[in-house]
Parts: structure tokens; sequence; C-alpha cells
């Protein structure tokens, strides 16, 4: 499956090839002008229909949730908007009723909207952080937990290689135990297939502007069914009626996901963020299928340079590709790509690799020209 490249205004200038979705991609031209309708009536014609300004953002908080549940598979009820995949995992941490002495389990590989909220809880409230080596799997979670674990916190897509870590028996380990499982859903949707629900998760974390292609500063949260946790985001829509709020204090937040969400939201990100799920929903297993097609030919082309040493595990499980230059470390690799129009990006320590992100607006030229260009490092 293929996507044209002029369907994406971001990649109007076509001496550039754009290979960094993982890090944010480019929204096409309806996602972009679902934002703007949906701007141009909320700062309009809205504000004189007494009541209507906010039937109108109620209603494209609606669509984006049911968006956000689409790409999850679960129902819209257990799904509360949020900025970012990192807005989400910092929800989720701080949700738990912190004690001294209690435990986390992550991998040391965590992209930093995991570890950092992590670190957070640590240094607040005195919880022991257990840090497995990766790549994360059910025995070593199973060796790092004792009956003070009370979350596994962890990435469906390790943003380092594209890995796919086992999700399911990890979160049905940790249930097993007693810990909660918590879930950074930033590489996964729009990437691979996602089942939010299967997995067992009991919070899952995504973000609209990656691989959905939608606009930056929107996300979501799922929280699972029956799960009652706090909230440290909470104001007028976290109540189940806000007209019976007591200014004494005696109120009760909604149950579920709904506690999540506190105020009001830009309407505009919610309609582009609706529009690029649609889309993403649309294109389905071809879609997933055409960005792993295409990532196994980048690592094609790549392992026939002697000088270069892939990361990301073959069969591709995904679009990101992970490399490694002898010699050329990865922030000057990815410089110097970029200085020939190659736009990709460079993993930080502990893990100093090159990655590219192939999109389904990737063509196999693109791909041979960047290998080309990597073999001249």
């Amino acid at each position: 499956m293929d996507l044209p490249r002029d369907a994406f205004p971001a990649l109007a200038d076509n001496s550039y090839t754009y290979l960094n979705s993982g890090g944010s991609g480019p929204p096409s031209r309806e996602t972009l002008q679902a934002m703007r309708e949906a701007d141009a009536l909320l700062s309009g014609p809205a504000y004189l229909e007494g009541v209507g300004l906010y039937a109108h953002q109620r209603d494209a908080y609606a669509r984006a949730r049911e968006a956000a549940a689409s790409l999850m598979n679960v129902a819209p009820e257990d799904v509360a908007l949020t900025q970012s995949t990192t807005h989400g995992m910092n929800l989720g941490t701080f949700a738990l009723d912190w004690r001294d002495g209690d435990e986390i389990v992550s991998c040391r590989s965590e992209h930093p909207g995991c570890l950092v909220p992590l670190h957070a809880v640590h240094k607040r409230f005195g919880v022991r952080l257990k840090l497995v080596e990766p790549p994360m799997t059910p025995e070593k979670v199973e060796g790092a937990m004792s009956d003070r674990t009370r979350l596994v916190a962890l990435s469906h897509v390790d943003w380092t290689t594209g890995e796919v870590v086992p999700l399911t028996e990890i979160a049905a380990l940790a249930r097993d135990r007693g810990a909660l499982t918590l879930v950074d859903g930033a590489q996964s949707v729009g990437n691979v297939p996602v089942d939010a629900r299967a997995t067992g998760a009991d919070l899952y974390a995504i973000t609209g502007h990656k691989w959905v292609l939608g606009p930056e500063g929107m996300g979501a949260l799922y929280v699972r069914p029956g799960l009652e946790v706090g909230s440290t985001n909470v104001g007028f829509l976290s109540l189940p009626d806000p007209a019976a709020f007591d200014a004494g204090g005696d109120y009760e937040l909604k149950g579920g996901a709904g506690r999540f969400e506190s105020s009001t939201m830009s309407p505009a990100l919610a309609a582009g963020f609706a529009e690029a799920a649609r889309a993403a929903r649309e294109r389905g297993e071809r879609g997933f299928a055409g960005i792993r097609r295409r990532a196994d030919l980048l690592m094609d082309l790549l392992s026939e340079l002697p000088r270069v040493t892939l990361r990301s595990p073959r069969p591709a499980r995904s679009g990101l590709v992970s490399f490694e230059v002898e010699g050329v470390a990865a922030k000057d690799a990815a410089e110097k790509l970029l200085r020939e129009k190659f736009v990709v990006r460079f993993i930080s320590e502990p893990y100093p690799y090159v990655r590219a992100s192939t999109h389904l607006f990737n063509s196999e030229e693109e791909l041979e020209a960047l290998a080309a260009a990597v073999s001249r490092l």
C-alpha cells in the first residue's frame, strides 16, 4: 500500500526524504482541513449560539475519543484525551497511591517519556525503580518483581530498535503478581496492530502525531474497565455532574477514564486527530504490511554495507530501522545525512543508534538513496 507524497503539505519539497514518522509524522491535507474547519467554527459563529459553543466542543471531544478507541480496539468510554503519550504516562504513573518502599519494574531502554515520570515518583515517594536490560521479556520482569512491585511500565514497541515487546505475557504476569501494567504506545498505534483490551494492559497511553500522522498535541489514555485509581488531572470535566459540585470539597470523580480529563481542550486538535485516526483505521493491515515491507527493504540495503550494523530485528516487526555506522557517532551521522536532505533521527545514550522510520509515503527509490548516502559516511 502506498500513500501519495503530495497528500502531505509538509513534504512539498521533493528534494528531502522524510524518514522520521517515529518522531513526528506529517499530517495530511485532509487532517489539516479538518482542523481549520473546527477552528473556524469554534472561533466564529459558535459564540453566537448560546450554549452551542460547548456543544460543538463536546462533539469534537467525543469524535476524538471514538477515534482513539478505534486505534486501540477499546470502547470510547474507556478513553481519556491527553496532550501526548508522555502526558498519559504521567497520569498513569501518578494515579497510584504510592508508599515508601513500593517498587516499579521497567526497562533501561525506555523513552524518557516513560522513565522520567518513574524517576519522579521514586524521588517524591521513595519508590524503588528496577530497570531490566533490554529486550524486555516476561522472564526478566518476573526476576525483577517482588511482593512490593505495584507497577510494570513498558513500551509496546521499543523506540530504540522497533522490537515488539511480548506485552500480553508481561501483563498477565504482572496481574498474577498483583501489579498494574502501564504501556507506552507511542511507537505502536499506526505502526503495528494494537488491541489494548486483548493485551490485558491496565493503562495504555498513545499519541496521534507519530505513525497515525495526526497533529501534535493530542493523544489518549486507555483505562481498563473496572480499574479505579486516582487522578492528578481533575476539574470540571472530571465530575459526573459539575452542577452538583460542592465548593466545600464534597464531590466525587467520574469512574474509569473520565476522571483523567479536567477542562477545555483544543477542538481543532481533536478534529485533526479524529480525521487522521479515521484514515489510519482504513489503512488497517494493508498499511502495517506496507510499513514493514519498506523496513525490510531498507534493512536489506543497509545489511549489504560492510561498516553498518543493524540494531533492529529481521524480519521487520515495525517501521523502525536502527543501525550503527562504524567510526561515525550516531548524532554526527544523522547531521551529515540531513545535509544530504535525508531526515532521520539519532537515539542518544545508552543506545547511540541512527534510526529511520519507514512510512507509506516512502518510495523504494528513497530507501535506495538513503542506503547510498549511508555508504558515503
